[in-house]
């Protein structure tokens, strides 16, 4: 019997003795899930901006596109209108070429800012399309 008694004695003082893994579990399992918490939402917050920043850009690029239409359109009105006056300065005026050839430069000019125009949108045409 006292062998008995002997023996519960040894192991409760081995048990009083040799701490817990429990609390040193938890404490891994928490840091675990509080790390895997952190790293999905930098992942999100990651993501949304990446998201928020295209569309940005996206608008951005529209707002720039539609404002070189309107500049082309205006080119070509103005051309068209340049085009008309010459044809009757040719009528009227074919001993004249001062103003014929001041009309040429201008219809010059103008071609020119419109090939420029053009190009401008080609370029913002196709950026936007490499992005998306």
């Amino acid at each position: 019997m006292e062998e008995m008694h002997e023996s519960r004695e040894r192991k409760t003082r081995t048990a009083k003795r040799r701490p817990s893994n429990v609390p040193r579990v938890l404490g891994f399992v928490f840091l675990l899930l509080a790390w895997g918490g952190l790293t999905f939402a930098g992942y999100w917050y990651a993501k949304q901006y990446v998201e928020q920043t295209a569309r940005e850009i996206q608008e951005t690029n529209a707002l720039n596109v539609q404002m070189l239409e309107e500049k082309i359109e205006t080119l070509q009105i103005e051309m068209n209108a340049i085009e008309e006056a010459l044809a009757q300065t040719d009528k009227t005026l074919s001993h004249t070429g001062s103003a014929s050839e001041a009309v040429n430069q201008r219809i010059t000019e103008l071609d020119k800012q419109l090939n420029q125009l053009e190009k401008s949108l080609n370029i913002l045409m196709e950026s936007g399309n490499a992005d998306y």
